[in-house]
């Protein structure tokens, strides 16, 4: 999936990319603390953007809340929501951190997850409760 490749760009750099068209034309850019948002809820993804407008973070949204709408097309690294813990470690191998499942005070519930790290971002698993699903992919640079 091509959209990898926006980690850490310029937004002015993907502008005239054909995902960044069908899933952002027509978005406004929102201004929150410190960073730039796009989201669009109904196709299940947003971008994240430092203030100097470079791609910090994408995420893909598996539906399971009423944040967003599930993310239809293609996943990175071959990813589906299907897929349960085990699955994914399966096809990704040893995550580099995990964590989850515990209690915070402001949070609630922490939700299990697996981290992984590559050379230009980290792929975030948040799972299910019952760890048999993924319910939300966090592209991240580094």
């Amino acid at each position: 999936m091509d959209v990898l490749n926006w980690i850490g760009k310029n937004i002015a750099e993907i502008k005239e990319d054909f995902f960044y068209k069908k899933y952002f034309s027509m978005i406004p850019l929102e201004k929150g603390i410190d960073v730039y948002f796009l989201f669009n809820p109904l196709m299940g993804i947003d971008l994240i953007l430092e203030e100097n407008y470079k791609i910090k973070s994408i995420h893909f949204y598996s539906g399971k809340t009423k944040t967003a709408s599930r993310f239809s097309d293609g996943l990175p690294l071959n990813l589906d929501f299907s897929f349960s813990r085990i699955k994914s470690k399966q096809v990704l191998g040893t995550p580099g951190k995990s964590g989850g499942g515990g209690f915070s005070f402001i949070y609630g519930t922490i939700p299990p997850w697996d981290k992984y790290f590559y050379d230009k971002f980290s792929l975030h698993l948040q799972f299910s409760e019952d760890q048999n699903e993924i319910e939300l992919i966090t592209i991240d640079s580094l």
